[in-house]
């Protein structure tokens, strides 16, 4: 941390001296008097330059080293070191997630218009009775009605794919909220308007998908797997350990469990090409 802040300190002098620098040119370049710099009069520009403004401000520093003020001259400028350029950029970048986390995707920054929101805020500054009553109206406008929050279909903000996604989950949520808010008002829970059934529908959807998607995926391992015939269009599914064979058991001791080969993906359960109708050779 030591050699970062000093890298920085260092960075800061040569901007300095290149801004001292830009400023001797300047006033060479203005042919300005001393006589005027002493003085307390304003400035008209109606005088001659002996070279453009845009070429006085020297280009941006480059280079792997700092330079050091004996270096300096009229014409040098002042290299930056590549560590702090990462270093600016990595706050610069930092800066900009910060900004977008608040704003999420508006220009502006969100606003609080909740008067005194903090408790330390009630007892240390002073709070008056305007400031006691505005603060008394602000907690009784945060009671909604039973209507609210009022669903408005003309300002729907989701697209028409979204919208015919979430059609058989709202049903189901408007079919189970009456349920809902009679046993949330029966188990005394503090929860008031839309939260009665918000995290039905919030999980729902994600419930169904899920199941639908392990069951799926279950159905095609168990009852459709990879097979010689089928190729690649299952799963493949290989026993990790042999069945137990036990003495007494009719398939003892030469059980076709227990001299199955490995990887033969049901191909010794075949119907035809069997015994003598195998032919593995020309004739």
């Amino acid at each position: 941390m030591a050699v970062i802040d000093s890298i920085l300190f260092e960075s800061i002098l040569d901007y300095s001296r290149c801004y001292f620098v830009c400023a001797r040119d300047l006033f060479e370049s203005l042919n300005l008097s001393s006589d005027w710099r002493k003085s307390n009069v304003g400035v008209t520009l109606n005088f001659s330059c002996r070279k453009p403004i845009g070429q006085l401000i020297p280009p941006w520093p480059s280079g792997p080293t700092l330079s050091t003020m004996s270096g300096v001259t009229a014409g040098s400028v002042p290299s930056i070191d590549p560590e702090v350029l990462e270093l600016q950029k990595k706050l610069y970048k930092e800066q900009l997630i910060r900004q977008a986390t608040l704003k999420r995707g508006s220009k502006f920054y969100p606003i609080n218009i909740e008067p005194f929101a903090l408790e330390r805020d009630r007892l240390a500054l002073p709070f008056t009775d305007q400031d006691r009553a505005m603060r008394k109206q602000w907690l009784k406008d945060q009671a909604l009605s039973d209507r609210e929050p009022v669903d408005i279909p003309e300002w729907t903000r989701v697209n028409i794919f979204r919208r015919v996604y979430r059609k058989p989950f709202d049903a189901i949520t408007n079919l189970v909220r009456p349920i809902l808010v009679r046993l949330i008002l029966l188990s005394n829970l503090s929860l008031q308007g839309p939260e009665y059934s918000r995290y039905f529908r919030w999980n729902l959807p994600k419930v169904v998908v899920g199941l639908s998607i392990t069951w799926l995926l279950w159905y095609r391992v168990k009852y459709t797997p990879s097979t010689w015939e089928d190729g690649r269009r299952g799963f493949r599914v290989q026993r990790a350990y042999k069945p137990s064979i036990y003495p007494g058991q009719p398939d003892f001791p030469d059980s076709p469990l227990l001299t199955r080969e490995f990887g033969m993906e049901d191909f010794e359960k075949r119907t035809v090409f069997r015994g003598e109708k195998l032919v593995t050779s020309g004739p």
